[in-house]
């Protein structure tokens, strides 16, 4: 260590002279941070000192400005002050409410906007001066609403509303109104029909009715009625206040202020706070308070609820027309902002609610519809629950009614009874399930009269009419279900419908009393469809047209069963040209037609027999015209036939009312005298085609020369041997289109160039023309020639 001290003396010498130096620099630097320190002192002093001077000038000016306003603002409330007393005089001079009020608003405003507390001029004032008189314009301006609301002085509650509105009140001043009216209407109908009440009620009015004469005496159902007519008058006295009330909103506006809408009225500025219209508050509510009350009642007594479901046409009765001024829209009656926010939501729900769109839904108030606001209200809450009873009540009674038209089938002990009671008295067990399978007549009719009075009671309803109505269509199609299953019960025995039968079968009838009654039904429904005295509202009358063509429908589809059956049987009778015995059969099925069915039949199918009796005659005449050989012998059978075929008919179409007329009637006339004609006479008659003999077809008097001319030469000239065919292929190909169906085509190759099946007439007239051209190839008599060339010439 010595060593190295002694080597590093040198160089620790030069480092102590360094520090040496730098203490000296460090001496000179902090002489000139004293000097920069004292300059800044004085550069600061050189600018605070105005700065703050600045700084209190400007406060004195902010000071001194806002003295000047609070004595602008109490210079001017005084102004006001005095102009207020000016306006409502203490004593003397009548006092301008209208402006004080403005005046009182501007002494508000100025109040708030300006820091006047405190000032010992303002309070005095405010306590003096203002308050009394705001207290004052306050009061007066309720007393004239309230007055003229009362009086239905418009003029009035105008100036009271100008009054309010002027101090900014009037949403609360109207609010107070209806809260005070709906508060007094409580009071009136809280408790009013009160099961206990409407007992004490009827105890003490027929306790005074006793005590005169008793005479007077009535039951709850009196005393309810009484009792919301009475809750129903309060509701109108009130609710014409509050319409009142409204209709002035509606009218007045603030044209003063210049910042003001000019399309906003008084009843936009009260809807925007209260939420919706006036009228609309007060109904809703007090259609509230008695729903709750109704529904209560009903709820602690099955008695009244049963007098209000029962009687519900007159519950609505109740409220119209009595209420229609507040209910009748078009009459400026409750509307809702809801109802003006939206237009087609309205008439979305007057479709749905009522469906009576585009008709007066109640008699008693035209003006008054479904789809109005204050009635969906009245439905929604109150009406809805008891037309709903209603209706169910008055299906109940028309399904029993119809339910005892089909009473339900006697125990198994009472059906044997009644088969030992036949056999005793040599009834038919068939006779006996006849009886009981038509309903009776007189409970037939009391369908229609249970309809007919539910109807009635519903008439003055649009809506609750065409609910009636659709019930009593459920009714009646219940009614004619069941007769349709106990027709295909019926039926199911093919001898029921059998024209053919022997004698005929006592179910027979069963089927046309069953046909009659739902016939009895439909004529009953179609004179409802259009009573003489009121006629029911369109709706009601749509479903009820609907359902009378558904029983017409019905009707004509059933009874079509019984004569397709005779139409069939009759029909193949007359065709059977090679049963030389058609005629006792078409006879037994003509009498079963007239006797079995036509005469028992109730509904009118007058078209329809008179369309069957003219084909009878087109197709005996046509049988005629082919019949062959057609000997002496045939031509007198057939003679007989014809007016006994023309009588039959006659008798048969009489029974609908039906004359038996036309070209067929004509031809069966015509027809008798064309079998005894030579054929010199023939031929002259086909010759001159004259008027008298044109009701008998060209085809039948073809056919009748081809038979006849067959039967005088019955070796050469069979016609169905002469076209290379059987007998019934030529009877198919010249029977006509009357009688040829277009799927029917000859199958014989020699006439298919004959044959057009767009063309049944032409093609039946060819073959026979065919015909009685071969005929013309063998050796004829003269007379025949002439027949065959006077046919064929026929134009």
């Amino acid at each position: 260590m010595r060593a190295t001290v002694l080597g590093t003396h040198e160089q620790i010498l030069e480092q102590v002279l360094g520090v040496a130096s730098v203490d000296v620099t460090l001496e000179q630097v902090e002489d000139q941070v004293r000097e920069i320190k004292q300059y800044m002192h004085a550069l600061r002093t050189k600018i605070r000192v105005p700065y703050e001077q600045a700084l209190e000038y400007t406060r004195q000016a902010r000071n001194l400005q806002l003295a000047t306003r609070h004595v602008r603002a109490t210079s001017k409330f005084m102004q006001l002050v005095r102009r207020l007393a000016v306006q409502i005089p203490e004593s003397g001079g009548r006092p301008d409410y209208a402006l004080a009020a403005l005046t009182l608003v501007d002494i508000e405003r100025l109040v708030d906007t300006s820091d006047l507390c405190g000032i010992d001029v303002v309070d005095r004032a405010l306590a003096t001066e203002v308050t009394p008189r705001r207290q004052q314009t306050a009061n007066e301006a309720n007393e004239m609403l309230v007055g003229g609301m009362r009086r239905q002085h418009q003029s009035d509650v105008g100036s009271g509303l100008q009054i309010l509105f002027n101090l900014g009140i009037i949403s609360n001043a109207v609010d107070t109104r209806i809260q005070a009216s709906i508060a007094a209407l409580h009071t009136i109908i809280t408790g009013r029909i009160d099961p206990r009440a409407l007992h004490i009620g009827v105890r003490e009015h027929n306790a005074r009715a006793t005590a005169i004469d008793g005479r007077d005496m009535v039951g709850i159902d009196t005393i309810l009625w009484t009792r919301q007519e009475d809750m129903i008058d309060a509701v109108l006295a009130s609710g014409l206040e509050v319409r009142v009330l409204e209709r002035v909103l509606q009218r007045k506006r603030d044209v003063l202020r210049v910042d003001a809408r000019v399309d906003a009225s008084y009843l936009d500025v009260v809807a925007s706070k209260l939420g919706d219209r006036v009228l609309a508050l007060w109904w809703t509510k007090v259609v509230d308070t008695i729903a709750r009350e109704i529904h209560a009642s009903c709820d602690e007594s099955s008695v009244v609820r049963q007098i209000l479901t029962n009687n519900y046409p007159r519950l609505v009765q109740l409220f119209l027309p009595r209420l229609e001024p507040l209910l009748a829209a078009r009459l400026g009656g409750v509307t809702s902002v809801r109802d003006l926010q939206s237009s087609v939501a309205s008439v979305l729900i007057s479709d749905e609610d009522t469906g009576c769109a585009g008709d007066v839904d109640l008699a008693q108030s035209p003006n008054v519809r479904y789809s109005d606001w204050g009635m969906r209200v009245l439905w929604t809450r109150l009406l809805s629950v008891f037309e709903a009873e209603y209706v169910n009540k008055a299906a109940s009674r028309m399904d029993d009614s119809v339910s005892r038209c089909f009473p339900a089938p006697p125990p198994a002990g009472l059906v044997d009874a009644q088969s030992t009671w036949a056999q005793r008295h040599n009834t038919k067990s068939d006779e006996l399930q006849a009886v009981s399978t038509v309903p009776n007549r007189k409970l037939v009719a009391s369908v229609v009269r249970s309809v007919g009075t539910e109807l009635e009671m519903a008439k003055s309803d649009a809506r609750l009419c065409t609910m009636v109505a659709r019930a009593a269509t459920r009714a009646i199609s219940s009614f004619v279900a069941t007769t349709k299953d106990r027709l295909l019960s019926v039926m199911d025995n093919p001898r029921v419908v059998d024209p053919c039968a022997a004698t005929a079968h006592p179910m027979t009838r069963s089927v046309i009393g069953l046909i009659n009654c739902v016939e009895a039904l439909r004529v009953g429904i179609s004179e409802l469809c259009q009573p003489a005295d009121q006629p029911l509202t369109a709706p009601a009358q749509s479903v009820l047209c609907t359902c009378r063509d558904e029983l017409q429908t019905f009707i004509d589809a059933q009874s079509d069963v019984l004569l397709d059956a005779a139409d069939r049987a009759i029909s193949q009778a007359l065709l059977d040209v090679d049963n030389s015995s058609l005629w006792s059969h078409a006879e037994h099925a003509l009498q079963w037609l007239q006797t079995q069915v036509l005469e028992p039949l109730d509904p009118r199918r007058s078209s329809r027999v008179h369309t069957m009796t003219d084909s009878y005659l087109t197709l005996f005449v046509h049988t005629v015209c082919v019949t062959m050989p057609l000997t002496e012998t045939a031509k007198l059978r057939l003679a007989s036939e014809l007016p006994q075929l023309e009588f039959a008919c006659s008798q048969a179409a009489s029974t609908m009312g039906v004359r038996v007329t036309g070209d067929a009637y004509k031809s069966v006339r015509q027809m008798r005298p064309l079998l005894f004609m030579t054929s010199r006479e023939l031929a002259q008659v086909l010759g001159e085609r004259s008027a008298e003999w044109s009701s008998v077809s060209e085809l039948d008097l073809l056919n009748h020369v081809v038979c006849r001319v067959a039967t005088e030469e019955e070796a050469a000239c069979v016609p169905h041997e002469l076209l290379g065919c059987s007998r019934r292929e030529w009877l198919g190909c010249v029977a006509g289109s009357e009688f040829v169906e277009s799927t029917d085509v000859c199958r014989n190759k020699e006439m298919l160039h004959l044959w057009d099946t767009r063309n049944l007439s032409a093609s039946c007239r060819a073959v026979v023309c065919e015909c009685l051209k071969r005929m013309l190839e063998h050796k004829l008599a003269d007379d025949l020639v002439a027949l065959i060339q006077a046919a064929l010439s026929m134009k």
